[in-house]
């Protein structure tokens, strides 16, 4: 005989039953770690919305990074980690107020290039501030937050209005190591110069390129870009060179380094908690953390964190909207939960 279709429903009840009691059990037993930029009406989490987002956190403990040695990277059940990258201003003057208001900790990782330089990043006064209110904590981000060529493959060619976008013609420059981005260069493929050891431009490939822009000004776009693409493929590919082990680990040295004295001469204290720019990582990069006395590197990959924290994997993420910001509380905050977001994320 086959099975009776109330066994049937008698065992999908107890199967049931057992989630229930599994969720029950992880629940609060995952560490959010949540993700900020900026706080402003343009950029973003919208002031109205990180308001409502903070006044959701205020029953659960928050902690600063370098509280993390001192609790052996171990934290409370219902616990949450508030991380902000880069340090705009506007995390001082929209964010900070709400923190203080509902006594909520949180960590910025600070690009130290910027301050008191650009006007859209935070100033020593206001970080300062910060930092001694006990509330936030300022740790690493690099110096310069600059990207380098992953891939020798062309996304789409530098236009005038590209100038208006400040970071990317801050990227460019660099990338170029000129003054001048011209209309036409190519952007290419990029990630984080921490993560990879990429690829330079060199002199040669400038001039070349420079010939080529010249030769072709007078023809359509697409058709000056078509020919430019043709030229990469075909001669322009030989004059990229890949970046040496040794130019890289120079290169990350410098930008964390110079990151880390900057931090702790303004602010007095270590700084040895690193958010990596775009969030990649490699097997490089980690060995020359743990020499240069890197203590946690946090991720932008998606999911939550145990209670006793993996300091070299911490996983974060992102919700600009109230609602999706509720759904990923609830589901980080649950050790299972989040476990198999992170599998579909």
């Amino acid at each position: 005989m086959g099975i009776r279709i109330g066994e049937i429903m008698f065992i999908v009840m107890i199967v049931l039953v057992l989630f229930i009691v599994v969720i029950i059990f992880f629940n609060k037993r995952g560490i959010p770690c949540i993700m900020y930029h900026n706080i402003s009406e343009n950029k973003g989490v919208n002031v109205e919305t990180f308001t409502k987002q903070i006044e959701n956190l205020k029953d659960m403990n928050t902690f600063k990074f370098e509280e993390m040695e001192k609790l052996n990277n171990k934290l409370p059940k219902n616990s949450v980690l508030i991380t902000f990258d880069d340090g705009y201003a506007d995390n001082y003057t929209n964010a900070y107020p709400i923190l203080k208001q509902y006594n909520l900790k949180a960590t910025i990782f600070l690009n130290t290039a910027y301050i008191d330089v650009d006007p859209f990043y935070l100033n020593w006064e206001q970080i300062k501030e910060m930092y001694n209110s006990g509330l936030v904590d300022f740790q690493l981000h690099t110096h310069s937050h600059f990207s380098v060529i992953n891939k020798l493959k062309i996304s789409r060619f530098f236009g005038e209005k590209d100038k208006e976008n400040k970071e990317l013609y801050r990227e460019m420059k660099h990338i170029y190591g000129v003054e001048e981005i011209k209309n036409g260069y190519p952007i290419f493929k990029k990630r984080g110069e921490t993560a990879v050891k990429g690829y330079k431009i060199t002199d040669d490939f400038i001039k070349k390129y420079d010939e080529l822009l010249e030769e072709y000004n007078e023809l359509e776009i697409s058709e000056r870009e078509e020919k430019l693409l043709k030229e990469m493929d075909d001669n322009l590919i030989k004059y990229m060179k890949k970046y040496t082990f040794d130019e890289y680990k120079k290169r990350v040295e410098n930008e964390i380094l110079q990151n880390k004295m900057i931090v702790e001469e303004h602010l007095d204290k270590k700084a040895e908690y690193f958010a990596n720019p775009w969030g990649h990582k490699s097997k490089e990069l980690l060995g020359i953390l743990g020499e240069i006395g890197i203590k946690g590197m946090i991720t932008t990959k998606k999911g939550t964190n145990g209670l006793k924290l993996e300091m070299f994997k911490i996983r974060r993420y992102e919700a600009k909207t109230f609602k999706k910001f509720k759904i990923l509380l609830f589901i980080n905050s649950n050790y299972l939960l989040g476990k198999l977001y992170e599998l579909v994320s």
